[in-house]
């Protein structure tokens, strides 16, 4: 490290044993989403190459070079790290701000080579778990609106995924097959892929939870059909933009390597707020049923379809 104080690092919370990842450096990052969004050039855009950190891989135009035009999906080191390992994949070459805008053929890009990242990172000394997640909208935290992902490296599993690893363990069968295999009863699928299925799940947390999952619980994302996940993950956010008004969202990856785990997506839109008992008990309120998010989303996803036509 040679910036002292204001490099990343990872305190534990005494009172709870929870990781804290600590980075000052980010309180610099120029904003462009919100309402103090700055006018300048996008730096993730095709043409603003040199306003990032130098690409550690993409998937471009044969003959193009690097750090240059003719990318598709673009990954490089976070400008404004939250720990050591840290990067961004953009994604699509126009600025387009929702990810439901991207074709599936973009989609498909920016899933082949997250995939390449996270093995990447997973095969550095010290990482267990590379987390990947996207931020869409400033309630989300975006604070750029180009579409991207981003991977941070971690040296143990997130506390979160811990827990729903033990869980499973207790229980007799596998909880997201469980909520799967009973899904479309319940009305609460929302689009169903070749191997890949988007479900509302029975209880959601907060309302319109949304997660995206393989059929088969043996399936792992690193080899998962892409093809498959590519027009899932498309239908996911085609559903969230026209179903609930193009809202700013969060979503995850849960994988837990070297675990038998049934991998997933988990997207929450910022459709409402955490109050106390969220953030002071870690517990869920949701007036909301699935069923309901579910038609809500598929109707969505049905009125995106007819225009499109």
């Amino acid at each position: 490290m040679t910036n002292g104080g204001s490099d990343p690092r990872t305190v534990i919370d005494p009172t709870t044993g929870r990781p804290i990842l600590l980075a000052p450096r980010r309180q610099q990052r120029p904003m462009h989403t919100g309402p103090q969004a700055s006018a300048s050039a996008c730096p993730f855009c095709q043409g603003q190459e040199a306003e990032t950190p130098p690409e550690v891989d993409a998937i471009r135009d044969a003959g193009t070079a690097a750090d240059a035009p003719g990318w598709t999906a673009r990954a490089f080191p976070n400008k404004y790290p939250a720990n050591r390992h840290h990067e961004v994949i953009a994604e699509g070459r126009a600025h387009r701000e929702q990810p439901c805008d991207l074709t599936i053929a973009e989609l498909h890009a920016s899933l082949a080579l997250c995939r390449v990242r996270i093995a990447a990172l997973e095969a550095q000394p010290g990482i267990a778990c590379a987390f990947l997640f996207k931020n869409v909208g400033a309630l989300a935290g975006a604070s750029i609106a180009h579409n991207h992902s981003q991977v941070l490296g971690l040296p143990a599993l997130p506390p979160r995924l811990q827990l729903e690893l033990r869980q499973a363990a207790a229980l007799p069968r596998c909880p997201w097959c469980a909520t799967l295999a009973t899904a479309e009863a319940e009305s609460r699928l929302v689009h169903r892929s070749a191997r890949h299925a988007v479900i509302a799940p029975e209880p959601p947390k907060l309302p319109h939870e949304t997660w995206l999952l393989p059929t088969n619980c043996d399936d792992d994302f690193l080899t998962t059909d892409l093809d498959s996940l590519a027009e899932a993950l498309h239908a996911l956010f085609t559903a969230v933009a026209y179903g609930l008004g193009r809202p700013a969202f969060n979503v995850w990856l849960h994988r837990a390597p070297g675990a038998r785990f049934h991998w997933h997506f988990e997207l929450q839109p910022r459709t409402g707020q955490l109050a106390g008992l969220e953030l002071g008990g870690d517990m869920y309120i949701n007036a909301l049923p699935a069923a309901t998010s579910a038609a809500r989303l598929r109707a969505g996803l049905a009125a995106a379809r007819a225009t499109a036509r």
